[in-house]
């Protein structure tokens, strides 16, 4: 038998970074919204709902620019961190805020982070408790 209470999704998971390379832990960890989370569930509907409005006006799948898509990765990856901890520039503690979270996603040679943390956004299998 299984109870059903038993397996849940949970709204947000906390992830550890690992170094690029080596996949040392690197003693930071960035916590993310979930698949179920409201705020991600938000933008996710926001983002269909565009898509449905454009095909019915147009009855076409009208294809966005790769750069406008890579900016709405980065946008969506900000606005689903939920904080983080361990992040540093040099000696100075990196504080979060979403604002830093945009402006750390968008530095220039941060895609390996931004690539880890989306990678961990889609696997749902992190945002279910059992």
């Amino acid at each position: 038998m299984f109870d059903i209470s038993t397996i849940t999704d949970a709204q947000s998971a906390s992830i550890d970074l690992k170094h690029p390379v080596t996949g040392a832990l690197l003693g930071a960890t960035v916590s993310l919204a979930g698949p179920e989370h409201p705020t991600r569930k938000a933008i996710d509907f926001n983002k269909q709902r565009k898509l449905r409005a454009a095909i019915q006006k147009s009855g076409k799948l009208e294809l966005t620019d790769p750069a406008d898509d890579e900016l709405d990765g980065i946008e969506k990856l900000a606005s689903c961190t939920l904080g983080w901890s361990g992040i540093t520039d040099g000696a100075t503690v990196v504080e979060f805020s979403k604002a830093a979270a945009l402006k750390l996603y968008s530095t220039e040679g941060m895609g390996w982070l931004r690539a880890q943390l989306l990678t961990a956004m889609e696997e749902r299998e992190r945002f279910i408790t059992a």
